[in-house]
């Protein structure tokens, strides 16, 4: 009889343990910002800014993903979305001051990259007018600087991408941009 109540303890301890680890894990959440930011560079010397003839630089997201650090594989699983419907950014507007493209909340565990399509690439010149762009990717991936950031219940992670494209290649007008692309957890 003794025998039998230590095994029922036990069962309901085990079950509450296994229940207590899921609902820490998945439910127990973090919130994650994404930002957008051009960071000006030098180019041709001492130019921080794009050239004056460049008025916009408009991409659109398909989406943006992060990924899960050992959850799946890179290519197809451990994605969870954070900007779920297309979003047009000037790249000009946010080249000192980022731009917040969304904010959700993450199960625990430690996301190490962003995924994003990028359908559209529209540069907006003084002398042409709106010039369209193909980016030759279908889809970006770029590693979070520092090897991530780890989500927890309760905790808030800011995380900077930055995106930024050539001079020359924007002017040469051969109808290809590749971006430059980076991520980290600031602030």
């Amino acid at each position: 009889m003794a025998k039998a109540k230590i095994a029922t303890i036990l069962a309901i301890l085990i079950v509450g343990g296994v229940a207590g680890y899921f609902f820490w894990h998945d439910y127990a959440q973090g919130t994650v910002t994404l930002s957008i930011s051009d960071p000006p560079q030098l180019q041709n010397g001492n130019n921080p800014h794009y050239d004056s003839s460049i008025l916009h630089i408009y991409i659109t997201f398909t989406e943006i993903d992060v990924h899960q650090a050992g959850f799946g594989s890179t290519n197809s699983t451990g994605w969870y979305t954070i900007v779920r419907s297309p979003t047009t950014v000037d790249m000009i507007s946010v080249l000192n001051t980022p731009r917040t493209l969304a904010s959700t909340n993450l199960a625990t565990g430690t996301y190490d990259q962003l995924r994003f399509p990028i359908s559209t690439a529209i540069v907006t010149l003084s002398s042409t007018g709106n010039v369209t762009y193909t980016i030759p990717s279908s889809s970006f991936k770029v590693s979070i600087t520092g090897g991530g950031f780890q989500s927890s219940p309760g905790a808030r992670v800011n995380l900077l991408l930055t995106i930024s494209f050539s001079d020359n290649e924007i002017l040469a007008m051969n109808g290809y941009l590749a971006p430059h692309a980076s991520a980290q957890v600031v602030g």
